[in-house]
């Protein structure tokens, strides 16, 4: 639930390629509230356009070389930061910088390992029997988790007066399981396996606030305000809930699922 203008905290962010950060802002706020001050929010933007601006580049690496690409955190901040230079951000138009890594990120803060291309990644099966879900553990350690801090680090050092930094693309839940369990195979798993699908979901969700928290503190600190790579920002915690592999399975599979997420934040509430 988003906090209307009235309730909400409220800073203002020098930006120097945008008009208007406040009024933008406003516009946001009222969008949010399903309101209208004097037009709805405009924004012009495309999708990961900085790494396909890279695309040709990345393509003839090898795959080691394309992960150490992606890990350069050098390399991404001056893509991002040649790909501002010089432009005007108009309307609701946030130039914002959040560490990425890929979709499958979240899966590989508990060990999966991932496999880059050129503008994404994917992540390889790490549950490959039921038996092996006792081994998952979120590793504040993990490589790909410190990356992303880091990236989020240098990218606040660069920030101040030329645009917002957001964290990364969380996707807990299902598709975080079918991340680990690999989505065909959790398609069969629906049928053959639906308690062990909902069981797998719920630990795929039980780190998610405190890893939101953990870089959401980072960027509070610096005067940030939540975004992602939707590229709307509040001032309070926002995040985009996702669920990619609804996509793949019927409605009811979907509902029982979500009915087994919210049976068990009730019992964790209760306890």
């Amino acid at each position: 639930m988003m906090m209307n203008q009235a309730q909400a905290p409220w800073w203002t962010v020098d930006i120097e390629a945008m008009d208007d950060f406040e009024m933008s802002m406003k516009r946001v706020y009222a969008w949010y509230e399903n309101e209208v001050i004097d037009r709805p929010p405009v924004r012009f933007i495309a999708h990961n356009e900085f790494l396909e601006a890279a695309k040709e580049d990345i393509s003839a690496l090898s795959p080691e070389e394309k992960k150490a690409w992606w890990f350069d955190v050098e390399t991404q901040l001056d893509l991002f930061l040649k790909l501002i230079e010089g432009r005007r951000f108009h309307g609701e138009t946030f130039p914002v910088f959040f560490p990425n890594l890929g979709p499958d990120v979240y899966a590989a803060f508990y060990g999966a390992e991932l496999v880059f291309g050129e503008v994404t990644s994917w992540s390889l099966p790490l549950v490959r029997e039921w038996a092996d879900a006792a081994k998952l553990q979120f590793d504040v350690n993990n490589e790909h988790f410190r990356k992303l801090e880091e990236m989020t680090i240098a990218a606040l050092a660069e920030a101040p007066g030329k645009f917002l930094v957001g964290y990364t693309d969380l996707h807990p839940g299902l598709d975080c399981a079918a991340a680990w369990r690999d989505p065909q195979q959790l398609c069969f798993d629906m049928i053959d396996s639906p308690d062990k699908v909902k069981e797998l979901a719920k630990v795929a969700i039980a780190d998610f606030v405190t890893i939101y928290d953990h870089f959401d503190k980072i960027l509070k600190a610096h005067g940030q305000l939540s975004v992602s790579w939707m590229g709307i920002p509040s001032f309070g915690r926002m995040h985009i809930p996702s669920c990619d592999f609804s996509t793949m399975i019927s409605p009811a599979f979907f509902q029982g699922v979500r009915t087994a997420h919210l049976a068990a934040r009730s019992a964790d509430d209760d306890s």
